[in-house]
């Protein structure tokens, strides 16, 4: 990868405030952890380990980011300045830095409680636990005293498993209507016999010398719920106060005390997957030791079309194989591949499709295609719900499409028009449910070949190929509701392009000559380098690219 360089024009950033920069890492101590925990390292703030134990509240269902009350939890942690907030569990979800959660959506108090005992918490090992479990118990018809007593009986596993840990309990929340149907009879009622039985137990647990505090729930109303059992951000930013006073209070009272826990960095590898002569190749490169893996087959011929998105360690790479649609998934945490399959969703595509695009967040991810009609369709899947959506019809008359989900859950979808060859852009709000108009890209019109999107947070990096074969690119920031004027790029002879983003760095992979070509843009330092050849070099019809979390 060749050595930045001072960018030669200044306007490639100028336009663009409130992009949230994601700085690589380095090898000091606070570089190795989320921006919270460095904020408060700075200050020479201890960490303290957290492990959030529950259910799908604790997971962060109904919140629109997934970070659910950890995210401005850590916020809390982080303004009051005296400790970091290292969350630790087998679980991830959220677009924070630090998603890692015990949440396990459907669980009964018993299921939580056979994990703590099967090694959630030896793995986790957490100077302080928040839990918040039951309501699935009550959902399901189970009475209130039966399923207190199951939640005594988990936090004396608990303290059992990793005796002098802090155990905060929040109580379930009085607002809950229940989601089965018909309703659990009296709801209110169980809730209010879990919620008084747990109260009584703190004082009982203390005696025995233990640190445990139980806390209520704040009363959300309807109006900051997102469904009969979940809160919506709004709600769970009240949740995150119910656990963060107590957090304080025991912090003061001398009951952990945190340390010098070193936390994982980002990882910084991308996974770059190459188009020729029908077949694919993968290699990944780890720009953090500024180094590739070599290229390996993937086992498939006759592709067209190739695109891949990640759901945090497993990159998803869709591809148009005589006409239809196929996926590979290649798991990185566990190192296992899947062989290629058509997903439930493919036989249900009403047209063949000629161009496609995936982009994720979390656990969610959004698959557009253009179809031989021209028109764009969009499908959604939940890989942690194990759930697909039917196809939606956009319309249009499209040749290109590139797409990219920014982390306020909007997926910004761009095309080419095959009237124009203009760069027009269409935007779903997941959490809202709505989508926009179709609309003219960029603050300005461009006129392109391909097109190419990732994301830094809620700002957009769109690159554009012209029919001339030189590129431009453009910023678009969703906070501030501005794009930036097209930038001409080095480069020509191009003929498609690609883009993948990471620690606010926007890696650029590009045909050129029928070569694989790379390109990188700092954003955070406002500099780029020059193309080089990824991976020692490759023939290339087109590319698609992705960072695993």
């Amino acid at each position: 990868m060749p050595r930045l360089t001072a960018l030669a024009t200044a306007t490639v950033l100028s336009a663009v405030v409130g992009c949230t920069a994601i700085v690589p890492a380095t090898s000091s101590a606070a570089a190795s952890l989320s921006p919270a925990a460095t904020s408060a390292l700075a200050a020479n703030a201890p960490v303290v380990r957290v492990l959030s134990l529950g259910d799908s509240i604790t997971f962060g269902r109904g919140s629109c980011t997934g970070n659910g009350y950890r995210g401005p939890l850590q916020d809390l942690a982080t303004a009051g300045g005296r400790y970091a907030i290292d969350f630790v569990g087998s679980q991830l979800n959220g677009v924070m830095n630090d998603p890692a959660n015990e949440g396990h959506p459907g669980y009964t108090v018993r299921q939580i409680r056979d994990g703590v005992s099967s090694g959630w918490l030896s793995a986790a090992r957490p100077d302080v636990v928040l839990l918040h479990a039951g309501i699935n118990d009550l959902n399901q018809y189970a009475d209130g005293t039966t399923t207190a007593n199951e939640a005594v009986a988990l936090v004396n596993q608990i303290f059992a498993t990793q005796p002098g840990v802090t155990v905060i309990m929040q109580g379930l929340i009085t607002s809950t209507t229940g989601m089965n149907n018909p309703m659990p009879a009296d709801l209110a009622a169980k809730i209010d016999t879990f919620n008084r039985r747990l109260a009584d137990e703190e004082s009982a647990q203390q005696l025995a010398g233990r640190h445990f505090r139980f806390v209520a729930a704040p009363d959300l109303g309807q109006s900051r719920m997102n469904d009969g059992l979940h809160p919506n951000d709004a709600g769970y930013a009240a949740f995150a106060q119910g656990f963060f006073t107590p957090l304080d209070q025991a912090y003061s009272a001398h009951w952990f005390s945190g340390g010098n826990t070193q936390l994982p960095r980002p990882e910084d590898t991308v996974r770059l997957v190459n188009l020729k002569d029908g077949r694919l190749r993968n290699a990944e490169g780890n720009f953090s030791a500024g180094q590739w893996s070599s290229w390996s087959d993937m086992g498939a011929d006759s592709i067209t079309e190739v695109t891949s998105a990640a759901t945090f360690s497993v990159n998803r790479v869709f591809a148009i194989r005589d006409g239809r649609i196929h996926e590979k998934d290649g798991n990185y945490a566990t190192g296992q591949w899947t062989g290629w399959f058509e997903p439930a969703f493919a036989n249900q595509l009403p047209v063949r499709p000629v161009s496609v695009s995936a982009s994720a967040l979390n656990h969610s991810l959004h698959l557009v295609v253009i179809g031989e009609d021209g028109h764009l369709y969009n499908v959604d899947a939940d890989y942690e719900g194990g759930r697909w959506t039917t196809w939606t019809d956009h319309g249009g008359n499209f040749k290109r499409v590139a797409s990219a989900t920014t982390t306020d859950n909007v997926n910004h979808i761009f095309a080419v028009d095959a009237a124009t060859n203009q760069v027009v852009e269409k935007d779903g709000d997941y959490c809202a449910g709505k989508w926009s108009s179709w609309t003219v890209s960029g603050a300005s019109p461009f006129t392109a070949q391909d097109v190419a999107a990732s994301a830094s947070g809620r700002t957009v990096h769109v690159s554009a190929v012209a029919p001339n074969g030189t590129w431009a690119r453009t910023d678009g920031d969703f906070a501030a509701g501005q794009w930036n004027g097209w930038t001409p790029m080095p480069g020509s002879g191009i003929s498609r392009i690609t883009s993948a983003t990471a620690n606010n760095v926007e890696h650029v992979f590009a045909t050129s000559g029928g070569r694989l070509k790379e390109l990188d843009i700092n954003h955070t330092t406002g500099t780029w380098n020059s193309w080089g050849e990824p991976a020692g070099g490759a023939d290339s019809k087109s590319a698609t690219a992705a960072f695993t979390r």
